[in-house]
């Protein structure tokens, strides 16, 4: 039987659930608010979302207010205006209007709201004395700016799941405080994004620019394969700020990873190695000496390396070219979880996740396997939290160590040694009573997530053990497996195929051209041998740092914010990367440097066939 609630004399239906607001923006009627944020706890604070309810004597707060059957609302009374006004007026009195002089001021959801109910800037400006910024290290504190609405507080518990700052003291003297100091999180910046008036800052950002002298780039960011999108604020194509983008939060990568951009340390033109040193080059000469070498060494013998960073056109530009070519092409993602993505693929006819983020919301327990989310996909920690928070999901992490969430969840194991198949034999068929109340959780549950990570596909020798401890679970109830990899196109790449491990260590290049991947002793050393080994290496790259010391010619290259392209997320979706900043004038693309060797074979192959036809 459909429930209905009337709002301004207009009848809407509801579920089980919404408050009062939720079916107010569900039906593009506007309520103002200020502390209110979709999908996190209400307060119901600052009293803007005030509204009228037949037979209620008061106003209520909208957004704390569930919705009944035969509820009668209004939203634009006098009385509901008055109260708004007033609860308005005494914000002001902790944060007067002074626009005029405030870096935030175009970019303020308080000002908004003051235009709104026709409350205009203070004027008479008085200098009154400052409290100092409050350093957070990657963030700052204004606490004359805060009007303690709580929308930081409750994201950081609700969304990062870090519980870091907390209101302290009472009266005029309350403020926002780290819990621990110094702050201790995961420097998402998720309650910068969050803050109405600026009272929480970048400090990055701080002191750079003011708001309204950026122009703002909107893409998906490329710092790993979730797919949040991501604005960049962009002045004389410099990225000053990064705010997030259709209603996706932002975590410490996308947020403060593209200062890497402005280092001193970038390569700026082509590098060739004699007797053992570095010597600048043009363009032509570089080009030249990777394709003598390659020629020397016999295309058959070349290999091209893949890294995950590279965009969908890239990757398989060079795939294409192997191909025409007869050079081996291997995929970073193949080094990593090749035997592994085969297997998962066999078994679910795809390479990218089971499920998406949103059917882990929803999730009633979670399996998380060796991932790290701190370091690897903060993204995804954040629909773990949610689901906790939203569904009361039973979240259970098997890894080596403890994670920062581990409070928030309902049980932890140690895979002593990286033993994760151990801990799955244990929950299948050990007697002791922790893992019999495992058993009792799939048993009793319908929607059960997997998510493995970096931890497991580097430690775990017999990778496929979680896949059968997917069948374990059921197919009927596995609503989620998702590879928590960090790399920002590693889907694509597994798509993209080429040579095994086994195939190329078994041919032993004599020359290897790297793109967009940089190994070092761990899980890619077979790699870093293999480079070793080679008589020539040639990579694209941004820094002299690592195994790119080791190369014979270096060449400068646009990072992933200087290019279009596209990628693949870990749950299948295809993502534009939008290009944000111009490169370095003396760099390339990836792709333009593609096009460029193949325009060399073209020429041998050319060259060759017109030898063959002179000699018959």
């Amino acid at each position: 039987m459909e429930r209905n609630i009337t709002i301004n004399g207009t009848k809407y239906p509801f579920k089980e659930g919404d408050t009062i607001l939720a079916v107010a923006e569900r039906n593009n009627i506007k309520i103002p608010v200020l502390c209110y944020l979709k999908d996190i706890a209400e307060t119901g604070s600052c009293r803007m979302c005030l509204v009228e309810v037949e037979g209620v004597p008061q106003p209520v707060a909208s957004c704390s207010a569930f919705a009944t059957d035969g509820m009668v609302v209004y939203t634009e009374t006098e009385e509901v205006k008055k109260h708004r006004l007033k609860a308005l007026e005494f914000i002001l009195l902790k944060h007067p209007l002074k626009c005029g002089i405030c870096e935030n001021a175009e970019d303020c959801i308080l000002r908004e709201l003051a235009r709104d109910m026709g409350i205009s800037e203070v004027s008479d400006i008085q200098e009154e004395e400052k409290s100092p910024l409050h350093n957070w290290n990657m963030l700052s504190y204004d606490v004359d700016a805060c009007v303690l609405c709580m929308r930081c507080v409750n994201v950081c518990r609700d969304v990062a799941g870090c519980d870091a700052i907390d209101v302290v003291a009472r009266g005029s003297s309350a403020h926002v405080e780290p819990v621990n100091n110094p702050l201790n999180c995961d420097f998402c910046g998720i309650c910068v994004d969050s803050c109405p008036v600026g009272a929480i800052k970048d400090n990055p950002f701080t002191e750079s620019l003011k708001v309204w002298e950026l122009s703002y780039i909107n893409t998906t960011c490329s710092f790993c394969p979730v797919g949040c999108n991501i604005n960049y604020g962009v002045a004389q194509n410099q990225i000053h700020r990064t705010r997030l983008s259709c209603g996706h939060y932002i975590c410490s990568k996308g947020r403060y990873g593209f200062k890497f951009l402005e280092s001193s340390k970038r390569i700026k033109s082509p590098l060739i190695k004699k007797d053992g040193e570095f010597i600048k080059a043009d363009w032509h000469k570089a080009m030249d000496e990777i394709y003598q070498n390659i020629n020397k060494a016999g295309f058959e013998n070349t290999l091209i390396v893949a890294g995950g960073w590279l965009s969908n056109e890239e990757i398989f530009s060079y795939k294409m070219l192997a191909e025409k070519t007869g050079m081996m092409f291997l995929t970073e993602a193949e080094i990593y979880f090749g035997n592994f993505a085969r297997k998962f693929k066999e078994k679910f006819g795809h390479f990218e996740s089971v499920g998406n983020l949103k059917e882990v919301e929803s999730s009633d327990v979670i399996f998380v396997i060796g991932a790290d989310f701190a370091r690897e996909n903060v993204g995804i920690k954040w629909s773990v939290m949610k689901a906790i928070r939203k569904n009361d999901a039973k979240v259970i992490t098997i890894g080596l160590q403890r994670y920062d969430y581990d409070e928030k969840t309902f049980l932890s194991l140690l895979a002593d040694y990286a033993d994760f198949a151990g801990k799955f034999d244990k929950i299948e068929h050990s007697d002791k009573s922790v893992y019999i109340a495992l058993r009792k959780q799939i048993e009793n549950n319908k929607k059960i997530s997997i998510i493995v990570g970096n931890e497991y596909f580097c430690g775990e020798k017999h990778q496929e053990a979680v896949l059968a401890f997917a069948d374990f679970i059921g197919k009927e109830k596995l609503s989620a497996f998702i590879a928590a990899h960090d790399k920002l196109n590693y889907t694509g790449s597994l798509y993209a195929g080429g040579n095994t491990m086994e195939e190329v260590i078994k041919a032993n290049p004599k020359a290897v051209f790297a793109l967009a991947v940089n190994p070092s002793k761990g899980k890619d050393e077979a790699l870093l041998k293999i480079i070793e080994q080679a008589d020539f290496y040639a990579t694209p790259d941004m820094f002299l740092t690592g195994s790119v010391n080791n190369a014979d010619v270096v060449l400068p290259v646009k990072s992933v914010l200087e290019i279009d392209g596209t990628t693949i997320s870990l749950d299948g979706r295809l993502m534009h990367i939008n290009k944000v900043v111009q490169g370095p004038v003396n760099a390339k693309s990836n792709l333009e440097i593609a096009s460029i060797i193949g325009d060399y074979c073209r020429k041998k192959i050319e060259t060759d066939v017109k030898k063959v036809k002179e000699l018959c």
